[in-house]
């Protein structure tokens, strides 16, 4: 089981921040901001898909070490934030797993708050669809979710800590004034990282929080040193000390000694030009709907007058193909890292693979395997799951899948015609999965 290395003596689950809110809470030059880096470092590291929302525009520092697309303005920013972007790099993020820090430090109030609801607004909504583990960071989460005043931002963000569990959607927020954070939404963390705070109305917070005597909660949090918190899981806590960043900390405060930039990984190909004809295309009139595509015809010697168009060019009989093509209809509905993980296993049969081994293999996070498995496939009979000494294991199963589905047209088929089926019907589901991310390291 994958688990966030945190510090010497803090290590936790990765399945456990699957949906869970974490609050992040402590004073300037508390170590409140290391905590989220090296948080974020470890998602990042177990290729858990997140987005952070960053108010500063110092967490660019992350793509010293990880692929992550930086949306926004500055001198670090892959792509330009507009609203013609937004709810495209939401969809590449959410359906691909791409990291990402929307930068908004360069927005007006206005402005900021009306693209960040659009963005969460929208990966809510598809998380309803797909149903995958994904996490948001929300920075100085006090000027999005305050106490005592509601907004429409402030709703998505509630709902998204509060309710986003069903939808494996999980919260990360991040405040230096815990008193003027929306108290529903600290009060139902799962996790929490407190930090020094030294402020009486902090203080309070802090103490109706903790499962502690008030008196007692107030003389630990004053003693807490720089990187140490106490760290609130459920109704345990014990004091901890947070590691220090491994990447650049873009936060940094500015002294008399100059601080050399880390060099950054880029991200280029075919998600950039992606995102550019998506934006392309909302500055250009709205135009007709696309017709469907058009599908290769099968061959004419077997096709009736009214006969519906199948994918590939092959000798194997219409209704066959039209069998096929309904299974393949079937299999595009399910969420991308499925169709990933269904083409990877039916184009490896028959080896088998552990869960760890194929969350590599397909570029998915271990722990989404886990929660959310290759169920419509199993049931199908194209991919089958066994308990070995190494683990749970997944292998493709086409030919048996074949020898059941389509044991009515075998005979006629014959043993040339099954095996041209197999190979069919194995090629086309390899060529469902979704092209992978062109996400390239440039030094």
């Amino acid at each position: 089981m994958s688990v966030l290395n945190l510090g010497p003596e803090l290590t936790v689950p990765l399945e456990e921040v699957v949906g869970q809110c974490v609050a992040i809470l402590g004073i300037r030059g508390s170590g409140k901001s290391n905590t989220a880096g090296v948080i974020f470092e470890e998602l990042l590291e177990a290729h858990y898909p997140l987005s952070l929302i960053d108010i500063d525009g110092e967490y660019f520092g992350l793509k010293e070490k990880y692929e992550v697309l930086v949306v926004g303005g500055g001198d670090h920013a892959d792509v330009e934030l507009s609203m013609a972007t937004v709810g495209e790099v939401a969809n590449l993020s959410l359906h691909e797993g791409v990291p990402v820090i929307l930068d908004v430090s360069d927005m007006l109030g206005g402005e900021r708050e009306a693209v960040v609801f659009d963005y969460l607004t929208r990966l809510w909504s598809l998380a309803g669809r797909l149903r995958t583990p994904y996490l948001i960071g929300i920075e100085e989460c006090h000027e999005f979710i305050p106490q005592g005043v509601r907004t429409r931002l402030k709703d998505v963000i509630a709902r998204i800590a509060l309710r986003g569990r069903k939808r494996g959607l999980g919260a990360v927020v991040i405040s230096q004034r815990s008193a003027k954070v929306e108290k529903d939404v600290l009060t139902q963390a799962g996790m929490l990282f407190l930090h020094r705070v030294v402020h009486e109305a902090d203080m309070r917070v802090y103490g109706e929080l903790l499962p502690w005597r008030k008196p007692e909660a107030k003389e630990i949090v004053s003693h807490l040193g720089i990187g140490e918190c106490i760290f609130l899981s459920g109704t345990v806590a014990r004091k901890v000390k947070v590691r220090l960043r491994t990447t650049f900390h873009g936060g940094y405060t500015p002294s008399f000694c100059p601080v050399e930039s880390p060099k950054l990984r880029q991200v280029r190909g075919r998600l950039l030009e992606a995102l550019a004809r998506a934006q392309d295309a909302a500055s250009r009139p709205p135009a007709e709907a696309p017709a469907p595509l058009a599908l290769p015809p099968a061959p004419e010697w077997d096709r009736a007058p009214d006969a519906p168009s199948i994918v590939g060019s092959t000798d194997l009989p219409l209704p066959v193909l039209v069998r096929v093509d309904r299974l393949l209809r079937r299999l595009r509905r399910l969420p991308p890292v499925q169709q990933r993980v269904v083409g990877f296993l039916v184009r490896e049969e028959p080896t088998a693979y552990t869960t760890d081994e194929l969350a590599a293999w397909v570029d998915c996070p271990e722990a989404l395997l886990r929660v959310e498995p290759p169920v419509a496939a199993l049931d199908l009979g194209l991919v089958a799951c066994e308990r070995l000494a190494r683990g749970i294991t997944y292998r493709g199963m086409v030919r048996q899948y074949v020898d059941e589905a389509f044991r009515g047209f075998i005979p006629s088929l014959g043993p040339e015609g099954t095996r041209q089926l197999v190979a069919y019907l194995r090629r086309q589901i390899a060529d469902l999965a979704p092209v992978e991310r062109d996400l390239a390291y440039t030094p």
